[in-house]
């Protein structure tokens, strides 16, 4: 499985990323690119701590649907639903200031190795190993990129 603690699908996710402009327009969503950006580099640093998201009330469906996930090549769908302290879609966002906190983000991610990895559960699916969460961050940025086509 893809994960961003690869070096490789890293670095495929941030060549990805440099394909990015302003004018970049989503395929699917709500999202501007800027915001898209916003979003993903928050999501990034969730399980590092960087930002506190509490518990859906379905973990107990998720559960479930976490192998199936995660190992496995099934992609997040479109429009897929995100925790409401991940949502970014309220304000405008920079796009080359929230470029740069993505890659950084990716970044620490990376360079920090799996011991980066503070939060033990994810919203979602539950308890989670730092090797499911490098999985889900790679599922998760190219999701996004998907979404505006690179």
């Amino acid at each position: 499985m893809k994960s961003i603690f690869n070096e490789a699908d890293k670095n495929e996710i941030l060549q990805r990323l440099e394909k990015l402009t302003p004018e970049s327009k989503a395929l699917w969503g709500k999202m501007n690119v800027a915001q898209m950006l916003a979003h993903s580099a928050v999501t990034t640093e969730w399980p590092m701590g960087g930002v506190l998201v509490k518990n859906s009330s379905l973990q107990f469906i998720g559960r479930f649907f976490k192998k199936s996930f995660i190992y496995t090549d099934k992609q997040m769908g479109k429009n897929s639903p995100t925790a409401p302290e991940l949502v970014t879609v309220v304000d405008q966002k920079e796009f080359t200031k929230e470029k740069a906190a993505f890659i950084n983000a990716i970044n620490k991610m990376y360079n920090g190795g799996e011991k980066v990895i503070t939060v033990e559960k994810h919203a979602f699916f539950g308890k989670m190993t730092p090797a499911e969460w490098g999985i889900s961050n790679y599922k998760h940025a190219d999701h996004h990129l998907r979404q505006f086509g690179v």
